[in-house]
């Protein structure tokens, strides 16, 4: 492709995207001029001509444009049913390379033309995707493959389309409402560049197969590495049904409430347990077969969770489950989510006020909620919410629950993903899961007080350059000299189980055994006593 080409294409996407904004100011404003009814009409025609207008667009340019609208048609609990219809033909309608494209790139990653590696292979793929293509074949062995195969110049497409986004974004003022586009972009650009490794994803594909290795209800299809590249995948052919062919899944005796079931118990596993998830749910890459089996193909977009943020989740899927909201406000402050200096009481109304109205709701009430009602939302807990933020590690997770609970929508209307994963979650959260949590929050209690002195070195140092300043009530005031006189006392524990121990060390040395037993056992005891005090606090 030209140059020309690339320029050609970073303008047609952006002439689309302000196609489509301006759309939507122009009936913003033409709408005071008409009736409830006909401002109703008007917008569902215009949803439905733009989710045309994207759905054609992104089947003729491919790239990025593929990815979003797949994304988009997820979001049935969000989008207008007219966005969902024309999108949802993005999941598995993808117009395919010509195959003399496609033979060219493989015999180039693998060294030969596949009719010299393979006894069969089919010209004609059996899904095409956003980045490539997979056909099925026959290796010399008789075993049957999938081979993934990357499009030619994919890379070049993918940069285009990255920076005609940024440019909407910019002409957006890098937000929508509160939500921040620029912090999206830049996480959606990093994902998407590294999906063009396939080695990578094989990598990620043999790490699921690993944690699912005892659990016959989900398959991960095996790589075989000798004919993989960082542009060909090549894994074991596997085949079901497509997730959300309900009526297909219903004929082969299937029950679709048992599948979404498996697939929040799947999901709260692979984000509790494994802290590591697969990233693009959509329809095209989850099938089912009898039991029900779940059956994951492509690994493309996949995402670790760091140990402590798993402890964090781990404490605020405890905090949902016991209905403790304090405990969710401190669990997501501790992952990032709330910046330095947000105000606390207020923070804390608003999770109360969203905990209680949406813990319950079903996808498909959101739908139901008025503008009135919304609007109502955003003047209660506006103030609160300047104060949040969307880490970069949680977009691609949020990204993913959403489409999670587009899917169960699909299969079962009444399905609650919260709901369902509740008891895997606490699963997880008993037993050795427990553990954890008990261990993580001493942990993180310990090295509170180990810091403390570093803290109030620093707090002096500020005092003393005048940088310090204080914004408290009474109440928080009494709060913090609770909270200081707390932690002297075990401070004063600490300090004394570690003389008892001392000391029991020197008499046992000096051979006064019952001296040394009784200071032992009060070393033991103080120690006890100072966990005890960590935790209550």
């Amino acid at each position: 492709m030209t140059n020309i080409h690339y320029r050609k294409r970073f303008l047609m996407g952006l002439i689309i995207a302000l196609r489509i904004i301006i759309s939507y100011k122009f009936a913003r404003f033409f709408g005071i001029f008409m009736s409830a009814e006909g401002r109703t009409s008007h917008l569902r025609n215009l949803h439905k001509r733009n989710a045309n207008l994207i759905r054609e667009k992104a089947l003729e340019m491919k790239g990025v444009m593929i990815k979003v609208g797949q994304f988009l048609s997820s979001r049935i609990d969000l989008l207008p049913d007219e966005y969902i219809e024309e999108l949802a033909q993005l999941q598995d309608k993808v117009p395919p390379h010509p195959y003399h494209e496609i033979r060219e790139q493989l015999s180039q990653a693998l060294g030969k033309p596949p009719e010299e590696i393979f006894s069969s292979f089919d010209e004609t793929p059996i899904a095409a995707a956003s980045l490539g293509q997979v056909h099925k074949a026959v290796l010399r062995t008789g075993e049957a493959v999938a081979i993934k195969v990357q499009y030619p110049g994919i890379e070049r497409i993918i940069e285009t389309d990255i920076r005609m986004f940024a440019v909407v974004v910019r002409i957006m003022q890098g937000r929508q409402g509160k939500v921040n586009l620029k912090r999206i972009h830049e996480e959606f650009s990093r994902i998407i560049r590294s999906e063009l490794d396939y080695l990578q994803e094989g990598r990620s594909a043999d790490t699921f197969r690993m944690h699912f290795s005892g659990d016959p209800r989900i398959v991960i299809p095996a790589v075989l590495w000798e004919y993989t590249r960082k542009k060909v995948l090549t894994l074991e052919y596997v085949s079901g049904i497509k997730i959300t062919e309900c009526r297909a899944v219903r004929d082969a005796g299937i029950d679709c409430r048992e599948t979404v079931n498996l697939l929040a118990e799947t999901y709260a596993k692979m984000i509790f347990t494994h802290g590591f998830f697969h990233g693009d749910p959509h329809p095209g890459n989850i099938f089912v077969s009898q039991g029900p089996v779940l059956i994951f193909v492509d690994f493309g977009m996949v995402q670790e969770i760091s140990e402590p943020v798993r402890r964090a989740l781990r404490k605020f899927a405890q905090a949902i489950v016991s209905r403790d909201t304090p405990g969710i406000l401190e669990s997501i402050k501790r992952m990032g989510f709330i910046v330095e200096g947000a105000d606390h009481d207020a923070l804390m109304q608003a999770t109360q006020y969203l905990f209680d109205k949406y813990r319950d709701v079903r996808p498909q009430d959101l739908k139901r909620i008025t503008i009135n009602d919304i609007s109502t939302d955003i003047e209660n807990v506006m103030a609160a919410f300047e104060f949040v933020q969307m880490p970069n590690n949680f977009i691609l997770l949020g990204r993913t629950i959403g489409m999670l609970n587009g899917i169960a929508y699909m299969l079962n209307p009444e399905a609650n993903m919260i709901e369902i994963a509740t008891p895997y979650i606490k699963q997880f959260l008993s037993g050795d899961e427990q553990t954890k949590v008990f261990i993580d929050t001493a942990r993180e209690k310990i090295t509170d007080m180990l810091n403390l002195p570093s803290h109030l070195n620093e707090l002096i140092m500020k005092a003393n350059r005048g940088e310090l300043s204080f914004k408290l009530s009474k109440t928080e005031i009494q709060e913090i000299t609770g909270q200081f006189r707390s932690m002297t006392n075990v401070l004063m524990i600490v300090v004394l189980s570690l003389t008892s121990a001392t000391a029991a060390l020197y008499f046992d040395l000096t051979g006064r055994a019952s001296i040394a037993y009784f200071t032992s056992a009060a070393a033991v005891i103080l120690g006890i006593l100072s966990v005890y005090r960590l935790m209550k606090k």
